[in-house]
């Protein structure tokens, strides 16, 4: 009998000491219902958790040793060590940085437009693994710099996109652009006039463009920016 009443009394502290810990996570409000005081638990609106049971770069096929991983033919030291390396990027690269709907992320992503050459295949590598792994916040973080990299960079663009036969990274991409990759001076009701700006920039930065090349950057323009369902 005095097992279970010791029993009894232990889940009772237990029970105490859990409730106590998650009102520390909640808002705590007294209000005043029908003349008596009554506590109230809210959650906090602003908070958002992620579980950290789940691993974020599950599918990024990735060691962590940077002799070991490769980015673009070359071993992730050969960006990590350099002096120029953007800290955030190595971050991420480790799994220290996630991706999130905020203003780093924001100023990671648009690292894919960097004129550092060596530095740019890694940019562009963290800039890929976000938009595969992007919700609905996270998307609306994509899209500017996937446009801007296909506008400053177009030759390796389509480099890049051809190394995924089934083209399931092409579509990633433009899905991404057409869902966030709008300009502040973009003619929003009219994606014609986008597709002209768009291929009219990417013709403009494309090297030793033949007619190949000519209709990729239209077909790409009319993938990102399709006319408008009447």
């Amino acid at each position: 009998m005095n097992k279970f009443f010791c029993f009894v009394f232990l889940s009772f502290i237990f029970s105490c000491k859990h409730i106590q810990q998650s009102n520390e996570d909640n808002i705590i409000k007294t209000e005043t219902i029908e003349s008596k005081s009554v506590k109230i638990i809210e959650p906090k609106k602003d908070t958002v958790i992620f579980r950290s049971d789940i691993d974020w770069q599950e599918n990024f096929e990735l060691t962590h040793d940077i002799d070991k991983d490769s980015i673009w033919n070359k071993p992730v030291r050969f960006y990590v060590d350099n002096p120029n390396c953007d800290k955030t990027a190595i971050a991420f690269y480790f799994g220290k940085f996630r991706p999130k709907d905020n203003e780093e992320t924001a100023k990671l992503l648009q690292l894919v437009v960097s004129d550092d050459i060596n530095l740019r295949p890694f940019y562009r590598w963290i800039l890929n693994k976000t938009i595969q792994i992007q919700d609905g916040a996270l998307g609306e973080y994509t899209g500017y710099p996937a446009r801007r990299y296909a506008e400053k960079f177009p030759n390796e663009f389509f480099e890049y996109m051809d190394i995924d036969p089934f083209g399931e990274k092409y579509s990633e991409w433009y899905n991404s652009i057409l869902y966030s990759g709008i300009y502040e001076d973009d003619v929003i009701k009219n994606p014609a006039i986008i597709r002209k700006n768009l291929i009219k920039t990417m013709q403009s930065n494309c090297k030793n463009c033949n007619e190949n090349m000519y209709s990729r950057i239209q077909k790409f323009a009319l993938d990102c920016f399709p006319n408008s369902e009447k």
